[in-house]
């Protein structure tokens, strides 16, 4: 079986969920595999997503872990207004989070499913609140 990804919309959620199947990446070919496929499913969204991410499938390995870090991190700035991950072998964990810290892109990880979606889902809350909360700068002219 070659590798797989499929992306499914949540409507309930407005999130996309994304499964990975037998992805492998060992080399820079792999990776900018993956970069591609990651492209062109996302864009097919016509817009920046929620997106939430199984790991279960996904293998990153050491000789392909810093060039995945920065694929990732050029895919999820250009296609996603957030992105939280689950899953995974520890191995890929690492690779995520160092990547975060190299490329200077979040890593938003969970054990569970739920887990992401709950903090996905918080996420974006908190983000409504401080715009709504912002007063326009305007209204602190006309009220000074």
């Amino acid at each position: 079986m070659s590798w797989r990804m499929t992306f499914e919309y949540d409507p309930q959620n407005d999130v996309v969920h994304a499964h990975f199947t037998r992805c492998l990446l060992v080399s820079a070919a792999d990776v900018q595999h993956w970069k591609a496929d990651m492209e062109e499913k996302l864009s097919t969204f016509g817009r920046r997503v929620d997106l939430l991410i199984d790991l279960e499938g996904l293998e990153v390995t050491f000789t392909a872990g810093r060039l995945f870090g920065q694929a990732r991190r050029e895919v999820l700035e250009r296609y996603t207004q957030r992105a939280f991950s689950y899953g995974g072998d520890e191995m890929t964990r690492m690779f995520l989070s160092t990547s975060g810290v190299l490329h200077g892109y979040p890593v938003n990880q969970y054990e569970t499913r739920m887990q992401a979606l709950m903090a996905l889902l918080a996420d974006r809350d908190a983000m409504r609140r401080r715009t709504v909360s912002r007063p326009s700068s305007s209204h602190q002219l006309a009220t000074v």
